[in-house]
């Protein structure tokens, strides 16, 4: 079980998301909107580069490039006053993870890698610890908490962790067994919500990587077995961990209509949800940008932001 006394209350090296980047922008927005208002110290440099794990785990990116870029994010990481790596994606989390391992471990690779990184004037430092932003919302949920200033109580939520940061973080290396991650449950009781449990609740969303390169068909079953489990528990926003899964499960929702009927679930990262919280205004944090609507569950919440968005 994830203890927050474990995790560092401060000094965060942001490490970004390319997919949020791409398609959810105001995710970022809202991390910093929060970290600013708990008093968080973070650093958010420009200079790091993608952690590549979505093209390794498709495929087109070899280990040692993977490898070799993320020596220089550690390297950028430990030269910074802000040296415990924030990831704002699980993949990035997940690939930072092995990466650092592999590198701990193999002669060879690290051989490779200190000779590609002399070549850019760096040197090899596995010193920065590696952390997902969720995690340091945990750690500080006593500070969102006296921060707060909606009340999200009556807001039933069910919540999804990425695979690539439960696969990591949860597996039991003596028994090989899985704990059942509750960090956003954790973080979306403190803003008030109650959390509802549902039958596929540990399934992927269906994001694949490799295989939505060479077989959409597949996982796109898997979503909708996740979508119809999520349905039938009946929540008012369903909340996420990981860009992708924001993605598949907001975007992917008018599509398979047809097969589940009326879906229209809210889709909120844990950062935006503890953002609104915490006073954001939803034009400010990119809610405008998410696929299914997110005006009818501000509007039942009071939260004015609406409007704003109609005039655009």
């Amino acid at each position: 079980m994830l203890k927050p006394q474990s995790i560092p209350e401060d000094n965060y090296y942001l490490f970004k998301s390319c997919v949020t980047c791409s398609i959810y922008p105001g995710i970022e927005k809202s991390i910093r909107f929060v970290l600013d208002k708990i008093g968080a110290s973070y650093t958010d440099d420009p200079r790091h580069s993608s952690c590549t794990g979505f093209g390794y785990h498709a495929g087109v990116v070899p280990l040692k490039t993977c490898l070799a870029l993320n020596a220089r994010n550690f390297s950028l990481a430990a030269e910074s006053r802000d040296s415990h790596i924030a990831c704002t994606c699980p993949t990035s989390y997940g690939t930072l993870k092995e990466c650092k391992d592999i590198l701990s471990r193999d002669p060879s690779q690290r051989e490779y890698v200190e000779e590609a990184l002399k070549k850019v004037g760096r040197n090899l430092d596995l010193s920065p610890s590696i952390h997902h932003v969720s995690e340091v919302f945990l750690a500080r949920l006593e500070d969102i908490r006296s921060k707060a200033v909606r009340d999200l109580s009556g807001v039933r939520a069910v919540t999804h962790h990425g695979c690539h940061y439960s696969k990591i973080f949860y597996r039991d290396v003596a028994s090989g067994d899985f704990e059942r991650p509750t960090v956003l449950d954790d973080i979306a009781k403190a803003v008030g919500c109650s959390v509802l449990d549902y039958n596929e609740r540990s399934l992927c969303c269906g994001m694949g990587f490799h295989y939505t390169l060479i077989d959409r068909e597949y996982p796109r079953s898997v979503l909708k077995r996740k979508l119809a489990s999520i349905k039938d528990a009946g929540p008012d926003v369903i909340i996420t961990q990981c860009p992708g899964c924001t993605f598949n499960l907001d975007y992917y929702q008018e599509s398979l209509s047809k097969a589940l009927g009326p879906l229209d679930i809210p889709v909120l990262y844990f950062s935006e949800l503890v953002a609104i919280a915490l006073g954001a205004d939803p034009y400010d944090i990119g809610l405008d940008m998410h696929a299914v609507p997110v005006e009818p569950l501000l509007e039942r919440l009071g939260i004015a932001g609406g409007e704003r968005w109609r005039q655009g």
